[in-house]
């Protein structure tokens, strides 16, 4: 997710518990696409929730555990949940309804001085990472701050392939990340990587 963004030319702070490991990460992706000069920086958890929009992407089963950490850093900012609740039941993987009805909203409770955003679940992690062949899809984003998903659409429209769509309040959180898991069963039947690409849509009708 990352490398999309500085691919762009906006700077980027990449995160963790641990700076060392995210220096790693950084290296990485600058080893992985040389050349390029993406602006990335690494940094811990309390360094990049000082970025002006903070995107979350560790697992479900901890994201609260960080967000509530950072509560006063991260208020009055966009920050957007991308993580699904789901856990493997035999062969398949099943999405898991936490009490909140969904990660984001658990995630809105615990930031309350946040304007969160839930966006970026359904794009296979392979194909999104890689800046030679931009991934054509529709990224749905939900809020109940307005504003704040409409700032999120926009940047969704600036990176090469993805088109952001309003798919409503926080209420769709439910919805939109329990489709995970089908997408997920898709891709491992026909052996690809499709995302997803709604149709019909009047980009003049957004509200």
């Amino acid at each position: 997710m990352s490398v999309q963004f500085a691919g762009i030319g906006t700077e980027v702070v990449v995160g963790s518990r641990s700076a060392e490991r995210a220096a790693d990460t950084v290296k990485e992706l600058h080893e992985t696409w040389p050349g390029r000069n993406l602006p990335l920086v690494p940094g811990d958890n309390d360094t990049a929730a000082a970025a002006d929009l903070v995107i979350v992407a560790t697992p479900w089963e901890g994201i609260l555990t960080t967000v509530s950490a950072l509560r006063k850093t991260l208020a009055d900012k966009v920050v957007v949940s991308m993580a699904n609740a789901l856990t493997r039941w035999g062969k398949d993987m099943v999405p898991l309804l936490p009490p909140t009805g969904s990660i984001t909203v658990a995630v809105a409770r615990a930031l309350p001085e946040s304007r969160v955003v839930g966006a970026f679940h359904h794009l296979p992690a392979g194909p999104w990472a890689d800046l030679d062949h931009p991934l054509d899809a529709d990224v749905m984003v939900c809020s109940d701050d307005r504003s704040a998903a409409r700032e999120m659409i926009a940047l969704i429209d600036q990176l090469p392939g993805l088109r952001g769509i309003d798919a409503g309040g926080l209420a769709s959180a439910l919805a939109i990340e329990a489709l995970t898991p089908a997408l997920l069963e898709v891709n491992r039947r026909y052996k690809t990587h499709a995302a997803l690409r709604l149709t019909g849509l009047d980009p003049s009708g957004q509200q």
